[in-house]
């Protein structure tokens, strides 16, 4: 047989075979319900779309997941839920709410009267019998000097601590209520006159330090979703409430203080009189921090 012949056979037996080969086989989709353990749908579901294919999805039905996908694909969720779906962890959470206070206070002043029958001249004084005062008399002639310095210092610190599991919300406050006189006048129509009645009562005003979270724990690191909050009373205002308020998502190891945010503020003012100066300055520090411990 001559060598033409031999390729034309070889090249026909090829076709043929190709002709003849079972097309390739789809991976079909199975749907499969998998009960949960100890963790939510929602939590794990986001872990598992991105093992599934355009034709696969999962679903979260009360506290099962209903997962539509080929068989490579089960046995992947099945492996990473053995990871995932295992007993939150119990965590101690301390948040400790710190504001610092520095105010000082400084004032020089000369006051008096001195002159004779012809001429006199008289510095008048504020009048204030505040710091230390030397006055000087010989005869008509008066002079008064007044020195006033002082500082005044606060510091606040509020810690309060609460018991959750891995990947659930907690929350915490604790406050106070005081009351407040109100006073309205109520404009009537009384046998066609108008009369004005004043009426009195009492409202409340509350302030309340606290804060919610929801923790998330991957090996030695914790995500916080947190929210804390302080109001106290300002003791300058009637009714007033100072507020101080962090909302943020933060991350950092367990056992370690992680600082949620601050706030550095000072103000400074002077006056200056004829022979006096005084100046006021005050300088204010607020910090909010957060400790995640994991218990036994």
């Amino acid at each position: 047989m001559n060598k033409p012949l031999i390729r034309t056979l070889a090249l026909v037996i090829a076709l043929l075979g190709v002709v003849l080969a079972p097309p390739a086989v789809a991976q079909t989709t199975t749907v499969e319900v998998v009960p949960l353990k100890y963790r939510k749908s929602e939590q794990v579901i986001p872990v598992l779309q991105p093992l599934l294919g355009r034709d696969s999805s999962v679903t979260g039905f009360q506290n099962q997941l209903v997962i539509r996908a080929t068989p490579a694909e089960l046995a992947q969720i099945k492996r990473v839920l053995a990871d995932i779906d295992t007993a939150p962890k119990r965590l101690l959470i301390t948040v400790r709410q710190d504001a610092d206070l520095d105010r000082a206070r400084r004032e020089a002043e000369l006051s008096g009267s001195i002159g004779n029958d012809s001429a006199r001249i008289t510095i008048p004084g504020s009048g204030s019998r505040e710091g230390g005062n030397v006055v000087l008399r010989e005869g008509d002639d008066r002079l008064r000097g007044r020195v006033v310095d002082s500082q005044r210092s606060s510091s606040s610190s509020t810690q309060q601590s609460i018991q959750v599991l891995e990947g659930y919300s907690a929350f915490i406050r604790v406050g106070e209520s005081r009351p407040l006189r109100s006073r309205q006048v109520v404009r009537t129509v009384v046998n066609g006159q108008i009369v004005d009645r004043v009426v009195e009562g009492t409202d409340y005003r509350d302030a309340s330090t606290g804060f919610s979270v929801v923790p998330r724990v991957q090996g030695n690191l914790v995500t916080l979703d947190i929210d804390p909050q302080r109001e106290t009373f300002d003791e300058s205002r009637r009714g007033a409430v100072n507020v101080q308020r962090v909302v943020t998502t933060v991350s950092g190891r367990l056992g370690e203080w992680i600082d949620l945010g601050g706030v550095n503020e000072s103000r400074s003012d002077g006056q200056s009189t004829l022979l006096g100066r005084g100046s006021t300055s005050s300088s204010e520090r607020r910090g909010v921090q957060v400790k995640v411990e994991e218990l036994p």
